[in-house]
């Protein structure tokens, strides 16, 4: 069937659908068909349809009729019980109204009393459910599935022959399916549409009561989908939530609304209402159609089973099929087996399948919105958190690759290659002039012209770093690279000085011990293919000069390690420089990356200064903020509060500095909850005002906190 309707005015369509079934249903009555209700996905309506009868859903999800039901039923009861129960005494469903007879089943003991009480005025047959999916359990529901249908034979005077049956499995199979291959186009990443849409598909399409034409509509429904999708009309990039637990709809799609209006999607529901009734299908072509009927049946995986592996199995297949993000547990106020069976869930969603899960508990009342809004918006900025690209940016891995960069002689443009495959953040460097020096990441749509710009000038004048803010990227992560790259021109400035790349002169060796260096020195001497003149050893330094480009310098380091094979001690290898003038000082930043080095657990005996230059960025930095004494007597209070009342304000200073100040980054790194981070970082703000901070003050504090950790904690 090809649809002419827009998608919305069809999604509109089926979730007004229940209240077009309030006329459609009188209009079947009148010609004399019966209507079976039912409130259980348990419930098989292919008895109903053999019967020559309607089945309708009567389970209701609507705060309104609940205080009318509060008059005779205990508030502590769930409120889909008092709910229908209040449509029902009211008289305000049609649907319940012109049902000639009410299906009950035995599933949570709320509903076992409410269809007591129903019988006073409302025929209604009560099907016994077993509380175990064994084959004992089987051959018991089949036992109920036939006198059920036996059942409804008496009361309908009809009968209901095998192939009647037949013919309403295979007509309820083709619903399903079509809803299921619906329901699946939400394993596309990005979502084609909405998790509320489909539901209201799924909702929608059990008030449609010619049901022969549903499955041709929804087929139709879902091309039109695809085919949109194909066209580039589908969502932007979310997190993919599955919900799971208590049935929705009506006022309870709270929860799938805050979810999507929090920048999440909801992908699946597994639950009544949703993939769990339309998973599987009846086997057509079994010799006993029902057992086939009661083992698709009785195989729903409700909360009220026990124990409930189906409903864990097919939990695992959603989450690993529909790529989800994340699951939230939707429990009803009062559905006791639903709230302790979450323990099970949260520990297979949490060890098995290593993702983040949250339970809603609620009814149908709008009153905790906002409540629920809040902790499902913080729930989807933690998983956002752990997926974004900007956590991945991480200062001492940009300045690992820029000074590592710089120093093992790659070109500017080679350096920004590198940063641009780890942040995939276009980055231009542009001299005084404004002429483009080296860029990367230019071939992405907006370079210039569409994306935002975040420019940092250069201290001395000559030039400045641009990063840009790409379609679906944050501005924060381009603000956070291009202060990176600032902070590296000014190391990368003094760490050139006296250093020509193309064809250094001289270069320092430093030794543990003197005995090494001469041991090199001689070796140096008598090597034919070496072009440089060592001078002799002067105590652990040995100078050499007339150098020609890195070739000499590789020929070097290659002597040195032959020499140093059978030593135990350490040498280290400096960088060639250009300026004679630069020799003492040079000779001094080897001494100290000597010192660095002898610090580190390695096996290579022949160190090469460039794999030293971050550690030694950090000690210059740390050495300047203690010289001008910024904050050390803060984090002195913090430290002192932490000792007298635990709690632990340091280390949730240094994490929230790592995290760049995301508070739900910080409570998943530091394994919180937000609730209990909330009130450190108050207290932070108290003693330092970290929030107030600008970038550069948070970058030094941290640098700070990191060489204490190195050297106290």
């Amino acid at each position: 069937m090809k649809i002419e309707w827009e998608l919305p005015e069809i999604f509109e369509e089926f979730g007004e659908q229940k209240k077009k079934s309030f006329l459609e249903i009188k209009e079947y009555k009148d010609r004399g068909i019966p209507v079976v209700g039912m409130y259980c996905a348990y419930f098989p309506p292919e008895l109903a349809i053999a019967a020559g009868a309607i089945p309708v859903a009567l389970c209701s999800f609507a705060e309104e009729t609940i205080p009318a039901a509060e008059r005779v039923l205990p508030k502590s009861m769930c409120p889909l019980v008092k709910s229908s129960y209040g449509f029902a005494i009211e008289d305000k469903c049609p649907l319940f109204y012109f049902a000639d007879l009410v299906i009950g089943e035995t599933t949570c003991d709320g509903k076992k009393k409410m269809y007591e009480m129903m019988m006073e005025f409302k025929p209604v047959h009560v099907m016994e459910l077993p509380n175990s999916q064994s084959e004992r359990g089987y051959e018991f529901w089949k036992a109920e599935v036939i006198r059920a249908k036996e059942y409804l034979e008496e009361f309908f005077h009809v009968f209901i022959t095998e192939k009647m049956i037949r013919d309403a499995v295979h007509l309820n199979n083709r619903i399903r399916m079509s809803l299921k291959s619906l329901c699946e186009l939400m394993k596309l990443e990005p979502a084609p549409v909405s998790g509320e849409d489909i539901q209201k598909m799924v909702i929608g399409s059990k008030y449609r009561f010619d049901f022969c034409t549903t499955p041709e509509l929804v087929e139709g429904v879902r091309n039109k989908i695809l085919e949109e999708y194909r066209q580039g009309k589908k969502l932007d990039k979310r997190v993919r939530i599955l919900v799971t637990g208590c049935p929705i709809g009506g006022d309870s799609l709270k929860v799938i609304r805050a979810i999507e209006q929090n920048g999440g999607v909801v992908v699946a529901t597994e639950n009544c209402s949703g993939v769990r009734a339309i998973s599987t299908m009846v086997e057509e072509d079994a010799d006993d159609i029902y057992d086939a009927i009661a083992r698709k049946y009785l195989s729903i995986g409700c909360s009220i089973m026990t124990p409930n592996d189906n409903r864990i199995e097919l939990l695992g297949e959603i989450i690993e099929e529909y790529h989800v993000d994340g699951v939230v547990e939707v429990i009803l106020t009062g559905c006791h087996a639903t709230g302790a069976e979450s323990f099970y869930i949260r520990k297979f969603v949490n060890e098995e399948k290593h993702l983040p899960y949250i339970p809603i508990d609620t009814g149908y009342s709008n009153a905790d919105f906002g409540q629920i809004s809040t902790r499902l918006a913080a729930f989807i900025e933690m998983i956002e958190a752990e997926k974004s690209d900007e956590e991945q940016i991480d200062m001492n891995c940009c300045y690992r690759i820029v000074l590592s960069g710089r120093n093992t002689g790659s070109s500017e443009q080679e350096i920004l290659e590198d940063i641009w495959q780890y942040t995939k953040i276009p980055v231009g460097e542009y001299d005084q002039h404004n002429h483009c020096t080296s860029c990367v990441g230019n071939g992405q749509p907006g370079w210039e012209t569409g994306a935002e710009k975040v420019e940092r000038e250069y201290p001395d004048g000559l030039g400045k770093i641009v990063t840009y803010v790409m379609p679906g990227k944050s501005k924060k992560a381009a603000e956070q690279l291009a202060d990176i790259l600032l902070q590296s021109y000014s190391m990368r400035k003094q760490f050139r000085q006296g250093e020509d790349r193309a064809h250094p002169d001289y270069l320092w060796l430093y030794g543990e011990r003197g005995n090494d260096l001469e041991k090199i020195y001689e070796a140096l001497e008598n090597d034919d293919e070496f072009q440089g003149r060592p001078k002799p050893p002067e105590g652990k330094k040995m100078f050499v000069s007339c150098m020609k480009g890195k070739e000499e310098r590789n020929r070097l380091i290659a002597v040195c390690r032959q020499c140093m094979k059978e030593l135990d001690g350490l040498v280290m290898v400096g960088n060639g420089f250009h300026d004679v003038s630069c020799k003492e000082e040079n000779g001094k930043l080897l001494e100290r990356m000597m010192r660095i080095a002898g610090e580190k657990k390695e096996r290579e005996n022949v160190r090469l200064i460039e794999n030293y230059y971050y550690e030694l960025a950090v000690g210059f930095m740390s050495e300047r903020m203690e010289q001008e004494s910024i904050y050390p007597g803060d984090l002195g209070i913090l430290d002192k509060e932490e000792l007298e009342k635990g709690k632990e304000l340091y280390e949730t200073l240094y994490w929230y500095l790592r995290m760049k100040r995301n508070v739900a980054s910080t409570a998943a790194k530091m394994k919180l909850h937000r609730n209990t981070l909330l009130p450190r970082i108050a207290r932070l703000n108290e003693i330092i005002g970290v929030d107030a901070m600008d970038g550069v003050e948070c970058e030094r504090i941290l640098l700070m906190m990191e060489v204490e950790r190195r050297q106290v904690r």
